[in-house]
């Protein structure tokens, strides 16, 4: 399905390098791994794992967005039906690609499976709620940290919204932090579901938003 959500501005793969950073720097107090990863550097290197994988996949089979060109914000999506993650769309992609290699060089072979396992055991909680389908799911929404508070979240989700009642899907996330609940709920989401591992420490809030009901389908 094309992507193509009015008035924001498409990322390009010639902005790939400048968005990787730009994400970075948002998410460099990633509260979801703060349990797991509780050293800083290790942390870090994960992080930078994160991103670069996931990034990867939605650059090839989703859509990554912002407020302009100037990319001080971003919002990256995926739709439901491209999102088994199976090898074969894994490699397409080349989730492991250089920046993810270079960040799993500071990590043990126990600490890089670990990381794997992590994710693993995030599918498996999800696949138990139930979440509508098709859905739009979204990876990232960021906003450069000395940006913060000046509504941009906001007008960013609101332009996906926009996009998702044109479809009439809903949208999913997670989160994590009751900032970040707060700030969806104020944004028309409700709560799906919380899930939590004590084995990998961490707890994710899933939200939900439902397309308008006099929504063009």
């Amino acid at each position: 399905m094309e992507y193509d959500i009015k008035d924001l501005y498409r990322i390009k793969e010639e902005d790939y390098d400048r968005l990787y950073d730009m994400l970075l720097e948002a998410f460099r107090n990633y509260e979801k791994l703060l349990g797991a990863y509780p050293d800083r550097d290790d942390r870090q290197a994960a992080i930078e794992m994160v991103i670069a994988y996931y990034l990867a996949y939605d650059f090839k089979f989703g859509g990554a967005y912002s407020l302009d060109d100037e990319m001080n914000d971003a919002l990256v999506i995926c739709h439901s039906d491209v999102m088994d993650y199976s090898e074969e769309k894994r490699q397409e992609a080349n989730c492991e690609n250089d920046r993810f290699r270079a960040a799993a060089a500071g990590l043990s072979d126990e600490q890089i499976d670990f990381w794997f396992s992590f994710f693993e055991e995030f599918d498996r909680q999800e696949a138990a709620l139930e979440i509508p389908e098709p859905h739009i799911y979204v990876d990232y929404v960021a906003v450069r940290e000395d940006l913060q508070g000046q509504g941009r979240g906001s007008r960013i989700i609101t332009k996906l919204k926009e996009y998702a009642d044109g479809l009439g899907f809903p949208i999913m996330l997670f989160t994590n932090g009751e900032r970040d609940v707060k700030f969806y709920l104020k944004n028309g989401f409700r709560v799906l579901g919380v899930t939590e591992s004590e084995e990998y420490r961490f707890e994710n809030t899933y939200m939900l938003y439902e397309p308008y009901a006099g929504a063009d389908r």
